[in-house]
């Protein structure tokens, strides 16, 4: 019962909201715990596949988001070395202007990934862009990825 509930999007949603309230409060250190101890309870329940590709990356991301909650998570493109994905659910960090919190927050998605084979950068984050989703960058893990601006140095 309770693996269940915790896959749900409600409980991505309560759990969202109590990282990003740590974020703002430049809890940095504590945020980085909570965001890798949730990676990995994720990991641990979702048991995800290492990637060998790109496409595969984008679709161990989707596969580890809330089965109830897809239609947030999507895809938008994939080309030779980079998959762009975007989150569509409201942040509670959007309109604060503090993308550093979002980095900070985003700490989750970075650890999914490195646990699959990849790495993930923010390019657009609601917490400052303005748009009502966050819009992210996945490549292999060791591939470079000095041409993508993260939206905290931004």
């Amino acid at each position: 019962m309770i693996k269940k509930y915790i896959k749900t999007q409600q409980f991505f949603n309560r759990t969202l909201r109590i990282l990003a309230f740590l974020a703002l409060r430049n809890y940095n250190r504590l945020t980085k715990w909570a965001t890798s101890l949730s990676a990995s309870l994720n990991v641990f329940l979702n048991k995800p596949k290492q990637a060998k590709t790109v496409e595969d990356l984008s679709a161990r991301w989707l596969e580890m988001m809330p089965p109830d909650g897809q239609e947030f998570f999507k895809i938008s493109n994939v080309d030779k070395t980079t998959a762009y994905t975007e989150i569509h659910l409201h942040c509670p960090l959007r309109g604060s202007g503090d993308a550093k919190a979002c980095y900070h927050l985003m700490n989750y998605d970075r650890k999914l990934m490195e646990k699959v084979g990849g790495q993930l950068i923010v390019l657009e984050s609601q917490s400052n862009s303005g748009k009502p989703y966050c819009k992210l960058a996945i490549r292999k893990k060791g591939v470079d990825t000095s041409d993508l601006v993260p939206a905290h140095e931004k």
